[in-house]
Formats: C-alpha cells, structure tokens, sequence
C-alpha cells in the first residue's frame, strides 16, 4: 500500500478478535477513501460512545469521538459549517438508535449531505452485554433465539432500515461485516449520494452474542441486484419483484422482512439527491 492510500494510524485497535469493526475499518481505510481520492484534510468521522465510535482513532483523517447518541447532531453541524468536507457519522445500535434516536428523523427530514454508518451487532458491547433495540433474544451470552410470536422479546425489536425507509432517508443500505468488499462498495455509494445516506452493518459480537446467531444471518444472507428477483423467506406471503431501488415501497417491504429470516444486503433505495 502506498503512503498516499494509507489511511490508518499508528494506533492498534482495542476491539476483541474477530469484531466486526475490523471489516468496517479496513473498507473505510484501505477501499473506500483510495478509491474516492478524498484527501485527509477534507474528511471528518464524527463518533458517539460504544465499541464500533473508537474508529476516529484509527483513521487518519479529522476525527471526533463524542457524547453518546450526539454523533449525527455534531455530524451535521460540521457539514453545515464546513460543506466542503466528507463527513461521516459512525455509531453502534444502541447509541444511533436509543439514546440517539430522536436526532435520525430530523437529519433524514433535513436532508444534510452526510453519511451515516451503524454498526449492528445486536447488543451493547462496551458495556457488558445489555439488550440494545435490536436485540432478537432476552438474556446476552448463552441466551436462546426468541420466537417473535410465541416467546417475543422484553421489548419489541426496533428495525433501523424500516425506519429510515418510513422517514425518508434518501439513500438506504444494508451490509453485512463478513464481505468486506461489497460493504466498501455500499459506503462509497453512500458516501458520493448528495443527501443524507444510512448504511447499516451487520456484524457480529463474539464476546456476547449467542454464537448462532450471526451464523443464521449469515446463512440467510440475500444480495440485491437491481432489476433481478428479491429472494423472500419461505414464510413470507408476498410474490418476489424485480429489485429497484428507487422504489420506497418496494423498498419499505424488503426493509420489513425479519433479519433473522432473510437479511437483505445491497442497496434498498436511492432518492433523489439534493
């Protein structure tokens, strides 16, 4: 790699082995900020608190780690401060989507030309092993799959990608940490739409998430390509349609579909940008 494409620091990451935030650094640093030629000056990564917001640290390009759940507040006053810069908002789901949660509809609402990246894992990892909003079992480590109808959560799962498709966001995605390549590839077409994009990574929590659970999404996996036929769950009632991602309907029912059932990885919609 030459010095001009390096864009790591000198500090080790912290992050216990296998993470998924391993893959999400190594597209950001070595694919997706050579290939968009983006120079260090001209970027920022704005963080909040949890496992995934300590990646500022180990790219070198403007960072800030800041209070938990403020990341995309701070992200957007820096776009409107400095428009010339990249900015890209980086947080777990507990920290974009609890705490941070009543600040996602406004930046969709407002449409500011910023990127932002959530990497789901499923729990609050930083903290020990909490149920996070996304969270499709009761009890961390060892705890059993729940069936949503006949043993639901404490508390209904939320779903960050429907929400973004109801609120508007004019540039969904959903990746998946394993394929280090096509999530690089998702960011960059998050990155070059004019508008606010969302990106969400599914990854997983060795320390304490249930193993099977990443290894079911990760068996369901579903790519989408645009103009070929959406794969569905076996339970699901509705007749696969053509892939188009410029569709929010079509996109509000792929967003819908349980991610324990058939996740959905690709582009889900594309608006129109600013």
């Amino acid at each position: 790699m030459s010095e001009a494409s390096n864009y790591r620091t000198e500090v080790t990451p912290v992050w216990c082995p296998g993470c998924g935030n391993f893959a999400l650094l190594n597209a950001l640093t070595k694919i997706v900020l050579p290939n968009l030629g983006i120079p260090r000056h001209q970027a920022l990564i704005v963080s909040g608190i949890g496992c995934s917001s300590r990646i500022p640290g180990y790219v070198d390009t403007y960072g800030f780690n800041s209070l938990h759940g403020r990341a995309v507040v701070i992200a957007q006053g820096a776009k409107l401060a400095r428009p010339e810069l990249t900015v890209v908002a980086i947080g777990g789901d507990g920290d974009f989507f609890s705490i941070g949660a009543g600040h996602l509809p406004h930046a969709v609402r407002r449409n500011v030309n910023i990127t932002c990246i959530m990497v789901n894992n499923f729990v609050y990892a930083l903290t020990k092993g909490q149920t996070s909003p996304t969270t499709p079992y009761r009890q961390r480590g060892e705890g059993p799959f729940l069936s949503l109808q006949f043993y639901p959560p404490v508390d209904p799962v939320l779903d960050m990608v429907s929400y973004s498709v109801s609120t508007g966001a004019s540039f969904i995605a959903q990746g998946i940490s394993t394929d280090p390549s096509h999530l690089a590839s998702l960011i960059q077409e998050a990155v070059k739409h004019k508008g606010f994009s969302f990106v969400n990574v599914l990854t997983p929590c060795l320390t304490f998430d249930p193993p099977w659970l990443f290894k079911t999404i990760k068996e369901k996996v579903s790519y989408l390509k645009e103009g070929a036929p959406v794969g569905l769950p076996d339970s699901s009632p509705e007749q696969p349609w053509l892939h188009d991602p410029s569709n929010i309907t079509l996109a509000l029912k792929l967003a819908q579909t349980p991610v324990l059932e058939k996740p959905h990885i690709g582009i889900l919609f594309r608006g129109k940008e600013l």
